[in-house]
């Protein structure tokens, strides 16, 4: 579900302040106090920059206002983005010449109408990226943040989080064990983790490690 207003249940949604943990506490601030015209988050893949850009949409439609998340490996960047006031639009280094005409247009239009809110992210901080060049002078606009991994210990606090808001009773030492023996990037994480709280309903099992490691076993593990 991308160009549209994403269905995000907030309750059960990873917090910024977990997402993004304590390396990040300036961007968490910015992201859930600031409403700053644009921002510009960079980072390696991995490091959960699309989750971040889905919890910033969904915080604005949980105020009522209008949203959308754009990913270009899914659904192209239109001129249906201009109705939103929150627009968040990943990995634009793999926009196309038409998705880059209308980005720039985005910048032209939330500064020159001083109202909108464009949230963007990418594999590399601004400098480097293979766009057209009067679209890298508009992100000279843009505060730019380096999104940094979060460490194993706060990992385990996001699953940890999550598990709660989700009223999953799940024992700390069956995430430790999950952080330690699975892919270390955010999104493996959080993907192995809603599938073990839905094998936990198949298998109408309480989730444990001896589940856990059952569920991996099935997995093509590193």
């Amino acid at each position: 579900m991308y160009q549209q207003c994403l269905d995000i249940e907030q309750p059960t949604y990873p917090r910024f302040d977990k997402l993004l943990g304590n390396a990040n506490a300036e961007l968490i601030f910015r992201l859930q106090h600031e409403q700053d015209p644009f921002l510009y988050l960079w980072g390696v893949q991995g490091t959960g920059k699309s989750h971040i850009l889905q919890a910033w949409v969904g915080q604005a439609l949980a105020r009522g206002d209008t949203a959308v998340y754009i990913h270009p490996h899914h659904a192209p960047l239109t001129e249906l983005a201009e109705t939103h006031d929150f627009i968040a639009i990943d990995q634009i280094q793999d926009l196309n010449a038409e998705e880059q005409a209308e980005l720039f247009y985005l910048f032209n239009q939330i500064r020159n109408n001083h109202r909108g809110h464009l949230l963007l992210a990418a594999d590399t901080p601004p400098s480097q990226l293979i766009l057209r060049e009067d679209l890298r002078t508009r992100m000279a606009f843009c505060l730019v943040y380096e999104v940094q991994p979060l460490s194993s210990d706060e990992k385990i606090i996001l699953l940890n989080d999550l598990a709660k808001t989700r009223q999953m009773g799940i024992d700390k030492q069956v995430l430790t064990y999950l952080v330690n023996n699975w892919y270390t990037d955010l999104p493996s994480l959080l993907n192995i983790f809603n599938e073990l709280a839905n094998y936990s309903l198949i298998m109408k099992k309480k989730i444990n490690l001896d589940l856990l490691r059952q569920l991996l076993k099935q997995q093509d593990k590193p």
